[in-house]
C-alpha cells in the first residue's frame, strides 16, 4: 500500500494516511475514502513523505505495518519552496535592489545645511515680546492622560 505520512509525532512509529475511490455498488456513485495506519518507522520518514507500506507482525496494539520504502519527498513543501523562489524573482525583476552609492559633495552640504537650521531654530531667545508677556506652555496631567495648555503670563521686564 502507498501512503502519506500525516504525523511522526511519536518515536519509531509514523501515522500513515492512505486514501482511495470506490463506487458504490447500488448508487454507482465514486467517492473518496481514507483510512489512517499506525506503521513502524526505522528509515526516519518525514511529515508529507509518500511511502509504501506493507503488513508484519503486531509490534504493539495498533501498530501492524512498517515503511518499507519512502518514494518520494514532502510535495507540499517543495512546491512551496520553488513558488518563494518564482516570487522572489519576480520581485527582483520589478524592483531591483538599490546599490548604496557614496554621498557626493553636493548631499553632504545639503545634510549641513539642514543641521545648522535645526541649531540655530533651537538656540533662538525666547525673550519677553509685546507688554512684556511671554507665552509659555505647560502640561497638566489629568486622570492619568496628559493635557497641553498654552498660558500666557505676565513678566515684568527688569
Amino acid at each position: 500500500m502507498i501512503g502519506r505520512v500525516v504525523s511522526t509525532k511519536m518515536q519509531k512509529t509514523a501515522a500513515v494516511l492512505i486514501e482511495g475511490k470506490k463506487t458504490h455498488p447500488l448508487y454507482k456513485k465514486t467517492y473518496v475514502w481514507s483510512k489512517k495506519y499506525l506503521v513502524h518507522d526505522e528509515m526516519g520518514a518525514k511529515l508529507g513523505d509518500v511511502v509504501s507500506i506493507a503488513p508484519t507482525r503486531p509490534i504493539s496494539k495498533r501498530k501492524h505495518f512498517k515503511i518499507i520504502k519512502i518514494l518520494g519527498k514532502d510535495e507540499v513543501a517543495l512546491g512551496e519552496a520553488a513558488m518563494k523562489r518564482v516570487e522572489e524573482e519576480a520581485i527582483a525583476e520589478v524592483m531591483p535592489e538599490e546599490k548604496e552609492e557614496k554621498p557626493s559633495a553636493l548631499s553632504d552640504q545639503l545634510s549641513a545645511e539642514t543641521e545648522a537650521s535645526k541649531k540655530a531654530k533651537d538656540k533662538e531667545p525666547t525673550g519677553p515680546s509685546e507688554g512684556g508677556k511671554v507665552e509659555k506652555e505647560k502640561k497638566v496631567e489629568s486622570k492619568g492622560k496628559e493635557k497641553s495648555e498654552s498660558r500666557k503670563l505676565k513678566t515684568e521686564s527688569e
